[in-house]
């Protein structure tokens, strides 16, 4: 197992488990845009040949252990550090896998919640990149989680969100835990991202064993000109 790995989550992912996704070659690759944001740079020496493929008015989100220099062709719109937390001795909830897999069909519905709540980009394709569960009520989709990052040895969890109608039900720690279970019943390590201010969430993911391992920087650059009210994943960041 290479923890390395996640220090660069992304291209790990795109240049592996996720590579029927990919779109580049060389040291940058990067997802569809209606599957999610994110670009991935073998190293940060490649950021400029990321900007020169990028066009007018695009934006790239990427993750880096270190703050990235914004080359000149390029403006950083948003920059801010994240917690990338992983449970190398998972410890899930006694719960039952029996929640509802979510498919194309519920695409419209996880969108609202993830507009609703802001978990992070969620756009038309992003349930490709895993799987998706969630749980209903009164025929709403109360909570969901899913799969987001797939560096070789590790499982991203993602888009833990919860109606604000269905909250202080456990519906997030039973959802992390069926998919952790999951993940390491496939052999490989949930890992997860949370922001340092969220000291809730930090708070139910050490109990299910997570821990911090490190703090990553996300970065949002465009390149100017074009119409940024194109881009469909820029209001949910």
């Amino acid at each position: 197992m290479k923890i390395t790995e996640l220090d660069n989550p992304a291209w790990s992912a795109l240049t592996g488990r996720h590579s029927h996704l990919a779109i580049g070659d060389g040291p940058v690759r990067r997802y569809p845009a209606e599957v999610s944001p994110f670009a991935a740079i073998e190293t940060p020496d490649a950021l400029p040949v990321l900007a020169e493929r990028m066009a007018e008015g695009e934006t790239a989100v990427l993750w880096s252990p270190e703050e990235l220099e914004t080359p000149e062709d390029l403006d950083l719109l948003i920059h801010f550090p994240i917690l990338q937390m992983a449970a190398f001795n998972f410890k899930p909830m006694d719960t039952a896998d029996d929640a509802q897999p979510l498919t194309p069909e519920n695409v419209d519905e996880m969108i609202a919640l993830t507009t609703l709540t802001k978990p992070g980009p969620f756009g038309t394709r992003t349930i490709e990149m895993g799987s998706y569960i969630g749980v209903f009520e009164d025929g709403r989709l109360a909570a969901m989680a899913g799969e987001r990052m797939k560096p070789a040895d590790f499982t991203e969890i993602s888009a833990i969100c919860v109606h604000p109608d269905f909250q202080g039900r456990g519906h997030a720690r039973r959802l992390t835990s069926i998919l952790g279970k999951r993940i390491v019943a496939d052999g490989r390590v949930p890992f997860l991202n949370v922001l340092p201010e969220n000291t809730v969430a930090i708070g139910l993911y050490e109990s299910l064993g997570f821990t911090l391992r490190r703090r990553m920087h996300v970065h949002l650059f465009r390149k100017p000109g074009g119409d940024m009210a194109d881009d469909p994943f820029f209001s949910s960041l």
